[in-house]
């Protein structure tokens, strides 16, 4: 490339990084605007044309200018300028960094500290709003992704080539991100309506969203009968169904994606309308039902996912799984695991949904296995649920209604899985 063309990039370049996070602090009305932060970009960029070491004496220079000014501000008794004294210096950085040519590294970082600047007062609501158990939650889940993970061997440790602890824990590390990711959503927006918990609670654990559910239906039926209300419960456990359902497929397809995806076709082709059937059942009986007020939710009381002791226990029910299918599937072939993936769908459906991904991917067990392992597993979760609510409510005509709904579901599904093994899909 022409050396002019080159260098009038990189002016370009600084000064609509300058512009980028000076028109933010201008909006925000700081002293700091868009004149200093494009200035203090071009003059990164400039210093680092002349001499790298330039670069290096006028960021010191930029630097003590930053420090007098806040020092003044003190004396003043005036509010120190923190934030804006930073985003100021990073911008002169990369200007540093566009004058050495590293033009996407400049512009990500440039977009990073603008959403950050811009985005303070969702930031604050955000943080104001977790517990301590959620922070601390956060801190679990880089330290069992950053620290443990690297530590554990990434090969087989047992005879039988079934346990690589790196595999197992890297399972443990991503379900309980995404557990973890919608346990805050649920917490921070389930207050705006019981349906949208229900679909929230259901992808985190559905059978705590049905105690939730049958727990609310007997306290208030001490006060009143209220048909509205059965009905409006049974279209929360419906939602909670079909999140059930997205989130076993869901889960078969992420852990089969890095090796085939297709691997994991026949388990969305029989789960997939087993959802679908859900939604719909759900909406039919929503119609009828008049929409509840928007405070009236109640959120599911869950452990958070990322609690020390659910990472153990979501680990050690994993590890458990794992061992005991390998063994399964090796002295009793298909039928051994399958014994396995149904038993362990009862102490937590997520976890054999995982361990089925795997195997596929693995090509451990076949396609079509994989998908009546699935079907049964989700089986007993979505009977696990009618149990649930009748036992919860102890009222056996909501339950029968509900199993009434299930059934649709459970035939779809069955008729799928006939045709994926009649055909071979």
């Amino acid at each position: 490339m022409d050396i002019s063309v080159l260098l009038a990039l990189k002016v370009a370049a600084s000064t609509g990084i300058g512009l980028l996070i000076g028109l933010e602090r201008e909006w925000a009305h700081k002293e700091a605007g868009v004149r200093s932060f494009t200035i203090a970009a071009l003059l990164g960029t400039l210093a680092w044309q002349v001499a790298p070491i330039l670069a290096f004496v006028q960021l010191s220079v930029v630097l003590t200018i930053i420090i007098l000014v806040n020092v003044d501000a003190v004396r003043k008794e005036r509010d120190l300028e923190i934030t804006t004294s930073l985003a100021l210096a990073a911008t002169n950085v990369l200007g540093i960094v566009v004058g050495a040519g590293s033009f996407f590294l400049a512009f990500t970082c440039a977009i990073v500290i603008a959403a950050l600047l811009s985005w303070k007062t969702e930031f604050l609501s955000f943080t104001r709003s977790l517990t301590i158990a959620e922070i601390r939650g956060t801190l679990l889940l880089i330290f069992i992704a950053a620290v443990v993970y690297p530590l554990l061997p990434d090969y087989p440790i047992d005879p039988w080539h079934i346990l690589t602890p790196r595999s197992v824990w890297l399972t443990v590390v991503l379900v309980s991100a995404v557990s973890f990711i919608n346990y805050v959503l649920l917490r921070q927006f389930g207050e705006r309506g019981k349906r949208y918990s229900a679909l929230l609670g259901g992808l985190v654990n559905s059978a705590a969203m049905m105690i939730l559910l049958g727990q609310e239906v007997r306290e208030n039926q001490e006060e009143h009968e209220d048909e509205e209300e059965e009905r409006e419960v049974l279209v929360n456990s419906l939602l909670a169904d079909t999140a059930m359902i997205l989130r076993n497929w869901g889960l078969v397809a992420l852990f089969a994606l890095p090796q085939d995806f297709l691997a994991s076709l026949p388990t969305i082709i029989v789960l997939l309308p087993m959802m679908v059937v859900a939604g719909i059942l759900a909406f039919i009986v929503m119609r009828r039902t008049s929409p509840p007020p928007s405070d009236a939710a109640r959120k599911p009381a869950l452990v958070s996912p990322l609690a020390l002791r659910s990472v153990l226990r979501f680990g050690l029910l994993f590890l458990a799984l794992t061992v005991f299918s390998g063994l399964a599937n090796h002295f009793f072939g298909t039928i051994g695991f399958l014994v396995v993936v149904v038993v362990g769908a009862l102490a937590s459906a997520a976890s054999s949904a995982v361990l089925v991904g795997q195997q596929v991917a693995s090509n451990h067990i076949g396609t079509l296995p994989a998908a009546l392992a699935m079907f049964l597993a989700t089986l007993m979760g979505l009977g696990e649920n009618v149990v649930i609510l009748w036992i919860t409510t102890r009222k056996s005509g909501l339950g029968l209604r509900l199993l009434g709904y299930t059934v649709p579901i459970i035939v779809v599904g069955g008729i799928l899985l006939t045709l994926v093994f009649v055909f071979q899909w």
